[in-house]
């Protein structure tokens, strides 16, 4: 992948993350410099969530998330919830819990993904930067506070 190529699609996908959506979605942008994005939810009554995107090869690769605490910690315990995409792990190559869903490199890596190949998915939309944070912000609204 062309690092200037990927640096300039996520620059472009990220440009929308503006005050507006930002406060009606209550989210706190950590970073937003290539190749990190780096996104923290809060919520009435719920536990803070920060999503870290490690975007080097996007859009060749989807980005690979870490989950982590208000403070910027790796979580070892994430949230619960109906949608099952926060996986309590540890996933093979990070040893850490992981978000399992199309999107997200670590869901791609595993084992019982490989034939789920990203390939498949990075035109469609939802699958932009934007949207799989989404998709996380919309797991974690639905897991147990």
């Amino acid at each position: 992948m062309n690092r200037a190529a990927a640096a300039a699609l996520f620059d472009d996908q990220t440009k929308s993350l503006e005050d507006e959506l930002l406060e009606l979605r209550r989210w706190t942008v950590f970073s937003r410099n290539f190749p990190v994005l780096e996104i923290g939810f809060n919520g009435m009554n719920r536990a803070p969530l920060r999503v870290r995107m490690h975007c080097e090869d996007w859009n060749e690769l989807p980005p690979s998330i870490s989950l982590l605490s208000a403070t910027g910690e790796v979580l070892m315990a994430v949230p619960t919830g109906p949608t099952g995409i926060f996986h309590q792990g540890p996933h093979p190559n990070t040893g850490q819990p992981f978000v399992c869903m199309a999107g997200s490199r670590e869901y791609h890596m595993h084992s019982s993904h490989t034939a789920d190949l990203w390939d498949n998915y990075k035109t469609r939309p939802g699958y932009d930067l934007g949207g799989i944070m989404t998709r996380i912000w919309n797991g974690w609204l639905k897991s147990t506070p």
